[in-house]
């Protein structure tokens, strides 16, 4: 073998060498990135189902909508309250925010000890907060009932926390079985 020819393979060496050398360097730091990704605090939560009946949520940060169907909204102009003799009747608004301020919290522990699936504090906050969003499109859903005006209120907050209760423990049964 002659020398030209002795450079030339050591010089092809030390070129795949070097190729080798920078494909090494990159990546060493794409594994860095990756796990400073990973060791980054992200939460991400891409769609989250809740079978209250109607129920539904998708998002922790959107809006919980109890007995409304996905079709329902889009076909909704608009979400609020009908004005029936001076706009909706807010005893019985204070009324069950207060029964899921108080009562709710307790029930939705009890159904975590029955089914024993543990939530998480603040997962259980969000989940009562979307909830109570929600009480006045409920409120607007019952009053639509031919009830004579005294009754109104008992009908109204009886049939919300029957609806409010069985949502939440048919939504525990099914994570039982999942």
């Amino acid at each position: 073998m002659d020398y030209q020819m002795m450079v030339y393979y050591i010089t092809q060496l030390q070129q795949q060498v070097q190729q080798l050398y920078n494909q090494i360097n990159s990546l060493e730091n794409r594994i860095q990135q990756l796990e400073q990704q990973q060791h980054a605090p992200k939460t991400t939560i891409e769609s989250l189902e809740y079978h209250f009946d109607q129920l539904k949520i998708q998002r922790l940060d959107g809006t919980l909508h109890i007995g409304v169907t996905p079709e329902d909204l889009q076909t909704m102009d608009e979400f609020s309250i009908p004005d029936q003799n001076g706009g909706p009747l807010p005893p019985v608004h204070q009324a069950l925010g207060q029964y899921v301020d108080q009562e709710l919290p307790g029930y939705v522990e009890s159904l975590e000890q029955q089914y024993r699936f543990p939530l998480d504090p603040g997962y259980r906050q969000t989940l009562l907060d979307d909830v109570k969003q929600q009480l006045p499109s409920r409120i607007a859903h019952y009053q639509q009932a031919n009830i004579p005006p005294e009754q109104m209120n008992q009908h109204i907050l009886s049939n919300v926390k029957k609806e409010l209760q069985i949502g939440l423990q048919k939504w525990f049964e099914k994570q039982q079985k999942e």
